[in-house]
């Protein structure tokens, strides 16, 4: 089998700094959201890059004019359950299973999240902590007293005057068919995809839809101790890849010395 070449060298070296250059940020970016609510981790996956061909080879040569490496293939988010720990607060609401809440983003399109630390804006309408409406738009009479969510989403409120709380709104949840492939938006939020699909808006506790749980938040789902371990590989084959590009650099010097 003919050795790769010295110009193949420093490709592959470039592609193992470039693929653990974004491994290290996706890393470091996971761990700074460690007590973001609702955050989930995302993973860089990366493939073998085979036969990629630099430039042809000379006849009858022996090299092959060609390098492998590594390419970042995608980066995918990982919605795996996150802790549930018990709030303060009414409004923060924990999704338990399979769930997306929806809200009303900036351009007034829907986006969807994890998080469910809302509160009441000045016009008793349920927010998320960047002011944007849940979807639909839950609003609580000004005379509301005592409020509570069951775990279906039902909102039951009991109105000055009255003795039973009765059901004023739902709070309904929303799946997707592949939520890997939803777009990441930033503020915790997402869009679908064609790879994705569409929106599926369906009642909580119904059809293998999760739970609302109310005086609840769901905590990140990034495992501190395996992002650490894997940052300090990550780090040890960039460190790995730089020795191999200095080296395939000085012996490329080298070469055009003994030429020269």
């Amino acid at each position: 089998m003919a050795m790769p070449s010295l110009q193949a060298l420093l490709h592959i070296a470039r592609a193992g700094l470039l693929a653990n250059q974004v491994a290290t940020d996706v890393l470091a970016n996971n761990i700074s959201n460690i007590n973001t609510n609702g955050y989930k981790q995302t993973r860089a996956e990366f493939q073998e890059m085979l036969s990629r061909q630099l430039q042809p080879a000379a006849p009858n040569s022996r090299a092959s004019g060609q390098a492998e490496g590594i390419w970042l293939a995608a980066t995918q988010r990982l919605f795996e359950q996150g802790q549930i720990v018990a709030s303060d607060d009414p409004w923060d609401l924990a999704v338990e299973g399979e769930g997306f809440f929806e809200v009303q983003y900036s351009d007034g399109q829907p986006a969807y999240t994890r998080s469910g630390d809302f509160q009441m804006d000045s016009q008793g309408r349920l927010v998320n902590p960047d002011g944007y409406l849940m979807s639909p738009v839950v609003t609580l009479p000004p005379d509301a007293e005592e409020t509570h969510i069951n775990p279906d989403g039902t909102i039951m409120a009991r109105r000055r005057g009255e003795i039973e709380p009765r059901s004023i709104a739902t709070v309904n949840l929303v799946r997707f068919a592949n939520p890997s492939g939803l777009e990441d938006i930033g503020d915790n939020l997402f869009r679908p995809t064609d790879s994705s699909g569409g929106a599926q808006v369906i009642a909580a506790q119904t059809n293998g839809m999760g739970q609302i749980i109310a005086y609840a938040q769901e905590l990140s789902n990034v495992d501190l101790g395996q992002q650490i371990t894997d940052l300090i590989t990550a780090q040890r084959a960039y460190a790995l890849m730089t020795r191999a590009l200095s080296t395939a650099d000085e012996m490329l010097s080298l070469a055009n010395q003994l030429r020269a």
